[in-house]
């Protein structure tokens, strides 16, 4: 089996979560697209990222799964557990099973005490690539717009530092899905601004997507 389980334990209810891994030797990478989208041989990880408790509701994404406060968990208890109807959380997952489950954790990032605009943003982000495997393309445009706006909220508003979030990756995203979805000039300007910035230095193969994006624009003016 390419997948196999973790226990653990729900920090809001405390159930024990049965979450299915993919390992690691079982990861092919394929091809990427150029919003950072990866394409995978075999079992593809993205649709195994998201931990949820069927006893309550609670979801996350795995790197952030247990990462929030008590005044967190008691915001999640009030907005997600007292609405949750206990279900069975599929172990192996279908495009569309993880499609709902990303909801989740969608929904879990937008009720904590504090919303991180970063976290909601890649779960966007990722909600749209999985469109995209089923070739919805209105539902794709439809999430990455959402993606888009909640990159700018957070960058604009300088949520997180340096150390925390990789700035040059969040304006390389602003400019690609400003271009995926027709503001090409609100692209050139990100992929320029990326480019002068001190923050580039630190990402080369960022940087080198930046420039090849802007060049393409160019070749279409």
């Amino acid at each position: 089996m390419d997948i196999y389980e973790k226990q653990l334990t729900c920090p809001v209810c405390g159930a024990t979560v049965r979450a299915p891994f993919v390992k690691s030797s079982a990861i092919y990478v394929e091809k990427r697209d150029t919003d950072l989208c990866v394409y995978y041989k075999g079992v593809n990880p993205l649709l195994y990222d998201v931990i949820v408790c069927g006893e309550c509701g609670y979801a996350a994404l795995n790197k952030n799964f247990g990462k929030f406060t008590k005044w967190d968990i008691e915001s999640l208890r009030e907005k997600v557990q007292k609405k949750w109807v206990k279900r069975e959380i599929p172990f192996e997952r279908t495009v569309d099973d993880a499609i709902v489950l990303y909801k989740l954790a969608l929904i879990t990032a937008t009720s904590k005490k504090k919303v991180n605009k970063y976290e909601v943003a890649g779960i966007l982000l990722r909600i749209s690539w999985l469109y995209r495997l089923n070739q919805d393309r209105e539902k794709e445009l439809e999430f990455q717009k959402m993606s888009l706006q909640a990159y700018k909220d957070a960058f604009e508003n300088d949520e997180g530092t340096q150390d925390e979030i990789d700035l040059a990756t969040v304006m390389y995203l602003i400019g690609e899905l400003s271009r995926r979805t027709g503001d090409l000039q609100e692209a050139k300007k990100w992929f320029s601004r990326l480019i002068t910035s001190k923050e580039a230095r630190s990402n080369p193969h960022i940087l080198e997507l930046a420039r090849e994006q802007i060049q393409a624009i160019k070749d279409l003016e």
